[in-house]
């Protein structure tokens, strides 16, 4: 009997899988250098601050078989991005300088290592720096957990100079051992399916997606789902931007022509047909439902609109503002998406001047710009991860509600009053707790009741001018007030904060 979605049965063809391989650590351990050197290509020069800002995936032959490596960011605003390269991969490279040793964020690709449980290496790089202290960092290691060969442990490591390339071999050789150790097998001909590493969108080709093919093949008229999202394979890259027919597992590649954005890390399965592929996606999962996000309405609300290049960046920017929200302000995104910024985000904020409109490796159309004026709301575009945040941070602040409130700085006895007119006076006294400065205003108390207040106009220390008077220092003050001081009375320093 015939079944729904019925594929072509091929016998299976049950070869060796190249390893996918996860490169992870501190930002500036060497992770883009690593791979720089291993697919002789200059990354880094073009990367902005010489920051890996997307997941991204290569792949190099090394003792004649072939070696995935995914770059993942090392920046603690990626920590999505991070946790779903390390998922993708079936090995991690843990990389820790010679230099610095373990940082916060070694530990954190660490901890999501252990999470997705997959096996890992450690490299030790910058060996070559003369601040370099292998053995220091090894000990670093053991301290906080990761016990390597050698050292009461079985975790396996290299020495290496990521810039020179010293070691470098050994590090791919134990990868490859790490590998067979795993003993990773695919189906060539099996229908591929695998785990999408980021989709964009381009105005001019569409929607794009970056795979990895973890079984199977794909082959140029077949028909990928990843999702809700389709797409027909008739354009299909390798990951230097070739046109290529067909592709197998472990293999990275890059899709263009969806019909909708497919999640960074969900899964994709290929299809022989549309019609079978249409069918699956009518009788498949329900996509999970975005969860609401409640308000507090006793916070300012701040509209946020936020334009990136691809999800991944979108998924960190939000993780980093669920983290930077006041007491008393909040960002509301009132638009989000991948692509340049339009004239609809900008009509999205409500003509309101408080809306922040932000974008990340994106362009924006002129009627974008024409109205961002007209409402007087600012468009800032970051191609640095840290440096968006930070302005977000700083957006927030100073648009959150303000609470002033006055408070004591200082209390001080009047001893004696010199002389007074109707506008002020001379007198003297001690300060019994806090400061009193030049320029304070003061609240005038008798018997625990306010009676007036002014401002010090003048301060002396014995017979020296002063501009502050210390916690049991006797002074002179010249005050301006039209409430007359008696001596017994106190004058309280008060100054108005914002909260």
């Amino acid at each position: 009997m015939a079944k729904k979605n019925k594929q072509t049965a091929k016998t299976p063809l049950i070869e060796k899988r190249g390893p996918v391989v996860a490169i992870m650590g501190h930002i500036d351990h060497g992770k883009s250098t690593l791979l720089d050197y291993i697919r002789k290509a200059n990354v880094v020069g073009g990367e902005a601050g010489g920051i890996t800002q997307h997941i991204s995936a290569y792949e190099v032959e090394h003792a004649e078989r072939m070696i995935t490596f995914l770059d993942t960011p090392g920046h603690a605003a990626f920590a999505k991005t991070r946790e779903r390269g390390a998922s993708i991969a079936d090995i991690a490279v843990l990389i820790v300088s010679a230099e610095d040793g373990v940082k916060e964020q070694t530990m954190g690709a660490y901890e999501f290592i252990k999470e997705s449980g997959i096996p890992f290496i450690v490299a030790i790089n910058k060996i070559d720096s003369a601040k370099a202290d292998s053995e220091k960092t090894k000990y670093s290691l053991v301290e906080k957990g990761i016990y390597l060969e050698g050292m009461g442990g079985d975790v396996s490591y290299n020495e290496i100079s990521a810039k020179t390339g010293q070691g470098v071999d050994d590090l791919l050789d134990t990868i490859l051992l790490a590998a067979d150790l795993e003993e990773l097998e695919a189906d060539r001909n099996a229908l591929g399916t695998g785990i999408v590493l980021e989709s964009s969108l381009d105005p001019k080709k569409g929607i794009s997606a970056t795979l990895i093919i973890k079984d199977g093949t794909i082959n140029s008229g077949n028909h990928i789902v990843s999702g809700a999202a389709q797409a027909p394979v008739r354009i299909m890259e390798d990951y230097a931007g070739s046109q290529i027919k067909t592709a197998s597992f472990s293999k990275p590649i890059k899709i263009i022509g969806f019909d909708a954005q497919p999640a960074s890390g969900s899964t994709f399965r290929v299809f022989e047909t549309k019609k079978a592929a249409q069918e699956y996606i009518k009788d498949g999962p329900q996509e999970e439902k975005a969860e609401k996000v409640v308000l507090d309405p006793k916070k300012e609300t701040v509209p946020l609109i936020i334009k990136t290049d691809v999800i991944g960046s979108l998924e960190a920017i939000k993780h980093q503002i669920e983290e930077m929200d006041t007491s008393s302000a909040v960002f509301k995104i009132v638009s989000e998406g991948v692509g340049d910024i339009t004239e609809n985000d900008i009509r999205q904020a409500g003509a309101d001047k408080k809306a922040v409109v932000v974008g990340f490796h994106v362009g924006q159309s002129r009627t974008a710009t024409d109205l961002a004026e007209t409402f007087d709301i600012e468009i800032k575009k970051f191609d640095i991860i840290y440096e968006l945040t930070d302005f977000l941070s700083e957006a927030l602040e100073t648009r959150r509600t303000r609470i002033e409130s006055e408070k004591v700085f200082g209390e001080a006895k009047i001893i004696r009053v010199f002389s007074w007119t109707n506008k002020g006076g001379v007198i003297g006294g001690k300060v019994k707790e806090g400061v009193l400065e030049t320029g304070d205003k003061v609240v005038i108390v008798r018997r625990d009741i306010e009676i007036g207040r002014g401002v010090i106009k003048g301060l002396q220390k014995g017979k020296m001018e002063a501009t502050i008077i210390q916690t049991d220092e006797e002074f002179g003050m010249m005050i301006s007030s039209k409430y007359e001081i008696a001596e017994g009375d106190r004058v309280r320093a008060v100054r108005t904060v914002s909260e």
